[in-house]
């Protein structure tokens, strides 16, 4: 499995398979002569070691000029890679071809402009002992299988329905990605197709366009824009897919949408309820205090001390989320949702000398400057092990295993063969902007971007003795990062009151209720709710040699809670929390009231999320 199946929803997109860095483009001489002519279908040998076989060149739709390429060593060759043909002079200076007969710099024009010409980009191939990651891949079609099965009344309007095909069926594969164990994460052979289907796409698309009149290029957009919507079509691409992908994408489907329909229950039921509270009556003007769920969590955001922008963010997307419902509400939950653990966590940055550097959150950990690994987050399970708690963090091809002792230093392998991923090069994919309405490109929006591929890598790197450089932060949420970026501040949640950073080392993750009081915990500090009471305190966590316990500083008397074999938490006595109500909003002045309850202390167990 590639190293970026383990990362939180980021949606990266990298690529496994080997490619020529094109750094060296940069370095070439700007009085560099003029360019030199291109021989296609013939082996050009690299100074690097690769062998490079351009296949053609093309006109893209703002006049600059594409060239296509396959590159590889002993034979084996990697997907077709493009570039415009501008940024190949670099590896072209370090790059022989054998003796020929000159050839035009481009192809013949039939061969370029013929659909039929396109050569799609490979599928990646299961090897022994080694399946496709996920297996589904297997039972996808490949672009020639779509080329092949997808045909229309007319070879434009089979053009036009290969390329909605080639289109949709990444939407079926982001759907893939809401399987609970996926976390929105691609892997890099699902990269691959998605190149795959992406590129193969464009060239179709391209290779019309450029020999159309202006008129039918704008019809055969709108044919691919109107096909892409068409249930008939679609029903013949699931066709398209084995049996035993169709049986996994029915799980996961069917998964995703009970998951979505469940919150939607849940929220429907809870406005139900709120809708039958009186309106609470304020002072002053103000405007009255409805109890409808987005209310209600600005509100309790606003009480428990956090900033304008990130509780109007908290209660704009409760409304938001019961609004949209359905796949989109559930990507936000889940966006929100990832890295999210219970139990004994990490918090804060932790650093050899000189050497690899950990940042450890609620529920992952970043692994960096080990050789020239890109950073990369791994999940990781804590374990009390005596006076020290084992961290066990996933790797290929064994995990890694440090232990935090009362020293708060971790200490594990001197060398240990870390595997991740290291940037071989760049290549250019060509973008384009579509319209929400209709779904048809933008006209002048194509472009190229830059994007790095990757290459999986073992590396030793040492583990001995980790010392604490940096604190823990707090976390914000998707809408509430939003809406701090949009007012020029940074993270709301790290504006509330003495919960700004903590002390690397043990930290506390989940929601624990018993007795009438919840305890939420967070990287930075606890959220204590009793009766109509809540309030934001930091807390510590003390790993001794027969227990955890962990203390919430909460006013003069401090909330002391033990952390038992079988999960919970116990405690004694009763706590009082001291918070405040919101007691007015008018405009963006808000006015509070103290609220005090008390709760008897007992046994808190993990509330299920």
């Amino acid at each position: 499995m590639g190293m970026r199946g383990y990362a939180s929803v980021m949606l990266s997109s990298t690529y496994v398979s080997r490619v020529l860095t094109l750094v060296g483009c940069l370095t070439v001489p700007a009085l560099a002569s003029a360019q030199q002519p291109l021989q296609f279908n013939v082996p050009y040998s690299c100074q690097d070691g690769y062998t490079r076989i351009i296949s053609r060149c093309e006109k893209n739709a703002r006049g600059g000029e594409v060239c296509f390429w396959r590159e590889g060593k002993n034979g084996q060759f990697d997907s077709e890679r493009y570039n415009v043909r501008g940024q190949m002079d670099g590896w072209l200076a370090m790059c022989k071809a054998p003796p020929a007969q000159p050839a035009a710099t481009t192809p013949p024009a039939a061969q370029s402009a013929a659909p039929q010409a396109v050569t799609p980009p490979p599928m990646p191939v299961a090897r022994p002992g080694q399946p496709l990651n996920p297996p589904y891949l297997a039972g996808m079609p490949s672009p020639d299988v779509v080329k092949q099965k997808i045909q229309g009344s007319s070879p434009v309007d089979t053009l036009a329905r290969q390329v909605s095909v080639l289109n949709r069926l990444p939407r079926f594969m982001q759907r893939m990605t809401l399987a609970p164990e996926r976390k929105l994460a691609y892997t890099p052979d699902e990269l691959q197709v998605l190149n795959a289907y992406s590129l193969t796409s464009y060239q179709l698309s391209q290779a019309y366009i450029k020999s159309a009149t202006p008129e039918a290029a704008k019809t055969f957009q709108q044919m691919v824009a109107k096909y892409e919507s068409d249930d008939a079509l679609y029903n013949q691409m699931m066709g398209l897919m084995s049996a035993a992908t169709m049986a996994d994408y029915e799980r996961v489907d069917r998964g995703a949408s009970e998951r979505a329909q469940a919150r939607i229950d849940q929220q429907i039921k809870e406005n139900e309820a709120a809708r039958a509270l009186p309106v609470a009556p304020v002072a002053g003007g103000a405007r009255p205090m409805y109890n409808d769920p987005g209310t209600v969590a600005m509100r309790r955001c606003l009480e428990l001390g956090g900033a304008t922008a990130e509780c109007l963010g908290s209660g704009l997307k409760t409304g938001f989320l019961d609004l949209v419902g359905g796949a989109p509400a559930e990507l936000i939950r889940l966006a929100d949702g990832v890295g999210r653990a219970s139990g004994v966590r990490i918090g804060g940055t932790f650093a050899a000398a000189g050497g690899v550097k950990m940042e450890f959150t609620e529920g992952t950990v970043s692994i960096s400057s080990c050789g020239k690994l890109v950073p990369a987050l791994r999940p990781y399970t804590v374990t009390k092990r005596g006076s020290q708690l084992q961290v066990v963090i996933v790797n290929e091809p064994k995990p890694l295993v440090i232990l935090l002792g009362p020293d708060n230093v971790f200490t594990g392998p001197a060398a240990f063969p870390f595997t991740g991923e290291i940037i071989t090069g760049y290549e250019s994919r060509y973008l384009e902007d579509r319209r929400v309405s209709d779904n048809s490109v933008v006209v002048g929006s194509g472009r190229f971007v830059r994007v790095p591929i990757y290459e999986t890598r073992t590396l030793n790197c040492g583990f001995a003795s980790l010392r604490a450089t940096a604190p823990a932060y707090p976390e914000g949420s998707v809408i509430g990062g939003l809406a701090g970026a949009l007012n020029g501040q940074p993270n709301p949640a790290a504006q509330f009151s003495g919960t700004t950073e903590a002390p690397a080392g043990p930290r506390m993750g989940g929601t624990y209720v018993g007795g009438g009081l919840k305890v939420e915990f967070r990287p930075t500090a606890a959220v204590l709710d009793c009766g109509n009471a809540h309030v934001m305190r930091p807390y510590g966590v003390q790993n001794l040699a027969d227990r955890v316990v962990i203390t919430v500083r909460n006013g003069n008397v401090p909330l002391t809670l033990t952390l038992g074999a079988d999960g919970a938490l116990a405690g004694s006595g009763s706590v009082d929390v001291a918070g405040r109500l919101v007691t007015g909003l008018n405009g963006s002045d808000v006015t509070f009231a103290p609220h005090q309850e008390r709760c008897n202390l007992g046994t808190l167990t993990l509330q299920n999320q």
